[in-house]
């Protein structure tokens, strides 16, 4: 009987920092590696900054693999200003392919904390179709996978649950898509964060494993062991990620209101939640 294929566990760099810069490079990937962690997810926000070579380097001088995401800056979201948005995510699609990431993920849609104030419309998917198409056929060419994240109702109206989400993909219709799923929303969102991931099921290849209140996974009321038992179940094999905001740029801590440190530091994230969750992840067969 073929092995079940082996999920990896990363981080995302938040955890460290509010830019990709060298310095957070240089800081976030050998304390990744020091943890056991496999991945580290990037955050894109502003591709033109990233120090590409110097970023490899340390990457597989470590033996860590990189994926990235982001969320598209207002003036060039999907729902409003689908040929710019393109562009963004095209820019965005190029870096993470020369950083060797095989995902781009997270609010690849639209602009976190924007809501237009009502139900999404025909008009908004329709302008989300056509920024992400292109750039989904462009990253197949790559080998990579292009991941949607529904968020909670406060941070955005146009996807808030795993469902929404795959009607949305079924809708672009390119193979190399995936529902990226993300337990602090799901808590606020889903009728409960078991059924949700086997709902999502085989489209699911992605989640970020968040505690109720983004500080130190364990400390909070997510249902971690149902949130395992269900990924188990629905045969998930992708990354698991943890996210903790310990740094985040203001306009992304405005969007997402955090008001106040939802971890002492790093090192409580790194010392207590990750051991925590890969317990969980080797018990439910999963790492």
């Amino acid at each position: 009987m073929a092995e079940k294929p082996r999920c990896r566990i990363g981080m995302h760099t938040s955890l460290w920092a509010s830019s990709w810069t060298r310095e957070a490079a240089e800081l976030a990937i050998p304390e990744a590696a020091e943890h056991g962690l496999e991945v580290l997810e990037i955050a894109l926000l502003d591709p033109g900054v990233v120090d590409v070579e110097h970023s490899r380097r340390l990457f597989e001088k470590h033996g860590v693999e990189p994926t990235a995401s982001l969320c598209l800056p207002f003036e060039v979201t999907a729902p409003l200003l689908p040929e710019k948005a393109e562009a963004f995510l095209t820019t965005a699609l190029d870096t993470a392919h020369a950083l060797g990431c095989d995902i781009l993920c997270g609010v690849t849609y639209s602009t976190l904390g924007w809501k237009s104030g009502a139900r999404p419309t025909e008009g908004e998917y329709d302008n989300i179709v056509r920024a992400l198409k292109p750039v989904a056929r462009r990253a197949r060419g790559y080998g990579m996978v292009i991941g949607l994240e529904p968020c909670n109702r406060y941070e955005t109206h146009l996807l808030n649950t795993g469902a929404q989400t795959m009607a949305l993909i079924e809708r672009i219709d390119e193979p190399n898509l995936t529902v990226h799923l993300d337990t602090y929303h799901m808590n606020i969102e889903e009728k409960g964060l078991g059924a949700a991931i086997r709902e999502a099921g085989s489209a699911c290849a992605y989640i970020h494993l968040s505690e109720s209140d983004r500080g130190v996974p364990g400390t909070g009321t997510i249902d971690w062991d149902e949130t395992f038992r269900a990924l188990a179940e629905a045969g998930f094999a992708g990354d698991l990620v943890m996210e903790s905001f310990v740094t985040l740029p203001p306009e992304i801590a405005s969007a997402l209101c955090v008001w106040r440190d939802v971890a002492p530091d790093r090192h409580a994230v790194l010392e207590r939640g990750v051991p925590y969750l890969k317990s969980l992840a080797k018990l439910h067969g999963l790492a």
